[in-house]
């Protein structure tokens, strides 16, 4: 049971990053605080890490505007017995992290109660719709902020700002050793694939990331796979490390790649999860556009960017837009560190120009390796640290 005299935070988290994220912030809470009791939505980590979970995650777990507008009606049950939830229970803040267009309306009505209301992770302004910034401070008193560049943009709005850092950033070493993420991933116990491995010594590793949602997987996974073969003809001894985002994902690769005769089908490793250990173990990644790419560069791999996604999207996606790139780390660095192809770009014969480019300049790898050190020491904050301090000077004041 919550003790009713504890100070009281309020939480409410969307999709599992979110959940990964705010369990590492309320650990660093519970760990100077042992008054303190938090409630609202959240996941296995965040359970783990002591919150009251009264809602599970998976109830804001909803993508695509189809979904959307059929689950509409639960979503604002949802967010109205939250508000009155917290109301009761008297909160003395509330903490809302990812999922902005749930969490904000949230914070808009307890704010306008007299409750203190923070948001971890800020909204990609800086992609596209700037506008939103007007409403995102109206929402909140204080948003914390993932990436440096971000401050700025609330300037204006007089919205207090805290940059915290990158969580990825503090989980991940710079540079692994490859040789020991191969291991982890079984190259050197399971038979078959200590024969891959010993035929591969000598050849390139790729990973392939399609993305990790139905719709990514429909528009990359069939042309990675082409890019493989077109590959495998020119290495025979390459292989191609292919982690599923979720069983869902798993399910749908393993269908696209039985529809599929290939060359290289024998070299391609389906994993369930594990794209961490599958990035580090290559040697280059071949990856759609999305977090997964910030992993790669923080990780320190070479890779290519795509996207490709339905015509009438892509035209709107492209009057919103408001950055000359699509992948964070050519975002962060503002500048094209690695290659993006976008849409008809987005070639088998292209891929690989790209690829074989970028493998065979060995002084552009050697700067992109550098910037990618930039990129990972400017992020690495101990993010969960900064974001417990800024909420604990607020809790301790009420």
């Amino acid at each position: 049971m919550i003790n009713e005299a504890a100070i009281r935070l309020a939480l409410v988290a969307g999709e599992s990053s979110g959940d990964q994220i705010a369990a590492a912030v309320v650990k660093k809470l519970f760990q100077t605080q042992h008054t303190l009791a938090i409630r609202g939505v959240g996941g296995p980590a965040l359970a783990a890490a002591g919150m009251q979970c009264d809602v599970d995650i998976d109830a804001l777990s909803v993508r695509g505007y189809v979904e959307v507008i059929r689950h509409l009606p639960r979503l604002l049950r949802l967010r109205k017995n939250l508000i009155q939830g917290f109301v009761r229970w008297q909160a003395n803040a509330f903490l809302g992290v990812d999922a902005p267009d749930f969490n904000l309306e949230i914070a808009a009505t307890l704010k306008a109660k007299g409750m203190p209301c923070f948001h971890l992770v800020g909204p990609s302004i800086w992609a596209w719709r700037p506008e939103r910034k007007w409403k995102i401070a109206q929402s909140l008193d204080h948003l914390l902020l993932l990436f440096p560049f971000e401050q700025v943009l609330y300037r204006e709005t007089g919205l207090a700002t805290t940059y915290v850092g990158h969580p990825m950033a503090d989980q991940i070493s710079f540079n692994p050793d490859q040789l020991l993420a191969r291991q982890e991933l079984g190259f050197y116990h399971d038979p078959h694939l200590c024969r891959l491995a010993a035929e591969s010594e000598s050849s390139r590793w790729f990973c392939l990331l399609p993305g990790s949602r139905n719709d990514e997987i429909s528009h990359h996974a069939a042309l990675m796979l082409d890019v493989a073969q077109a590959l495998a003809l020119k290495y025979p001894k390459a292989i191609f490390l292919m982690p599923a985002a979720s069983a869902g994902i798993y399910a749908q690769l393993q269908s696209i790649m039985s529809r599929q005769v290939r060359v290289a089908s024998q070299r391609i490793i389906l994993y369930r999860g594990r794209a961490r250990a599958c990035i580090a173990a290559s040697d280059q990644v071949l990856a759609a556009s999305g977090t997964v790419c910030l992993e790669a560069a923080l990780i320190g791999r070479p890779m290519v960017i795509i996207y490709r996604m339905p015509a009438l999207s892509y035209r709107w996606m492209r009057r919103q837009q408001r950055q000359a790139w699509v992948g964070l780390p050519n975002i962060l660095a503002q500048k094209f560190l690695v290659p993006e192809l976008i849409q008809s770009q987005a070639t088998n014969q292209a891929i690989v120009r790209a690829l074989e480019w970028q493998w065979h300049d060995q002084p552009a790898r050697e700067a992109l390796m550098a910037s990618y050190l930039t990129i990972y020491e400017s992020l690495r904050c101990d993010c969960a640290s900064r974001c417990a301090a800024v909420l604990q000077s607020v809790l301790l004041s009420r």
